[in-house]
């Protein structure tokens, strides 16, 4: 008498492996999601304290005022109410320096829209930004900038 093998799975073998793998799947989902929300947020912070070193540098180097500000074309500031989530820009008068593409995930920055850097890389008065996600508060990251012109990671987000 010879022994058959089975070179496969049975359909209900399949079945149970498909129904342990959504139950796995429901689980961890939510934590996941969570995760890529704080990565983006850390990233695109991250960005943000970029463009402020950079502009600090440069202002002190080149003995002129750089100005960080949000852009939507890319080329000039939005002015007073510049929306960050759309890109921003790195200024030595009119001239572009960097240009950053825009946030993902619908975050925000609230905050002042234009951060200008004199001539020694410090700022009149210090400035704090916030970057916010739809989690609000919580999860949002603060970007302090002291008058020294130094950029960190740090204070009351205020997302609200």
């Amino acid at each position: 008498m010879t022994k058959q093998f089975s070179n496969g799975f049975t359909l209900l073998e399949l079945m149970i492996t498909v129904a342990i793998l959504g139950i796995l799947f429901a689980i961890a989902y939510p934590s996941f999601e969570s995760s890529i929300q704080d990565n983006r947020l850390t990233s695109q912070t991250n960005r943000l304290l970029a463009a402020f070193q950079f502009a600090r540098s440069e202002a002190a180097a080149n003995n002129t005022t750089i100005t960080v500000c949000s852009s939507g074309n890319g080329q000039t500031c939005d002015g007073n109410n510049g929306n960050w989530s759309n890109g921003f820009i790195v200024l030595e008068g009119a001239t572009v320096l960097q240009e950053f593409d825009g946030l993902e995930g619908n975050n925000t920055v609230r905050g002042s829209a234009q951060i200008s850097f004199n001539n020694r890389g410090t700022l009149a008065n210090s400035v704090q930004l916030s970057l916010c996600d739809r989690r609000g508060n919580d999860a949002a990251r603060g970007i302090w900038i002291n008058g020294a012109g130094q950029a960190r990671v740090g204070g009351t987000p205020q997302c609200i």
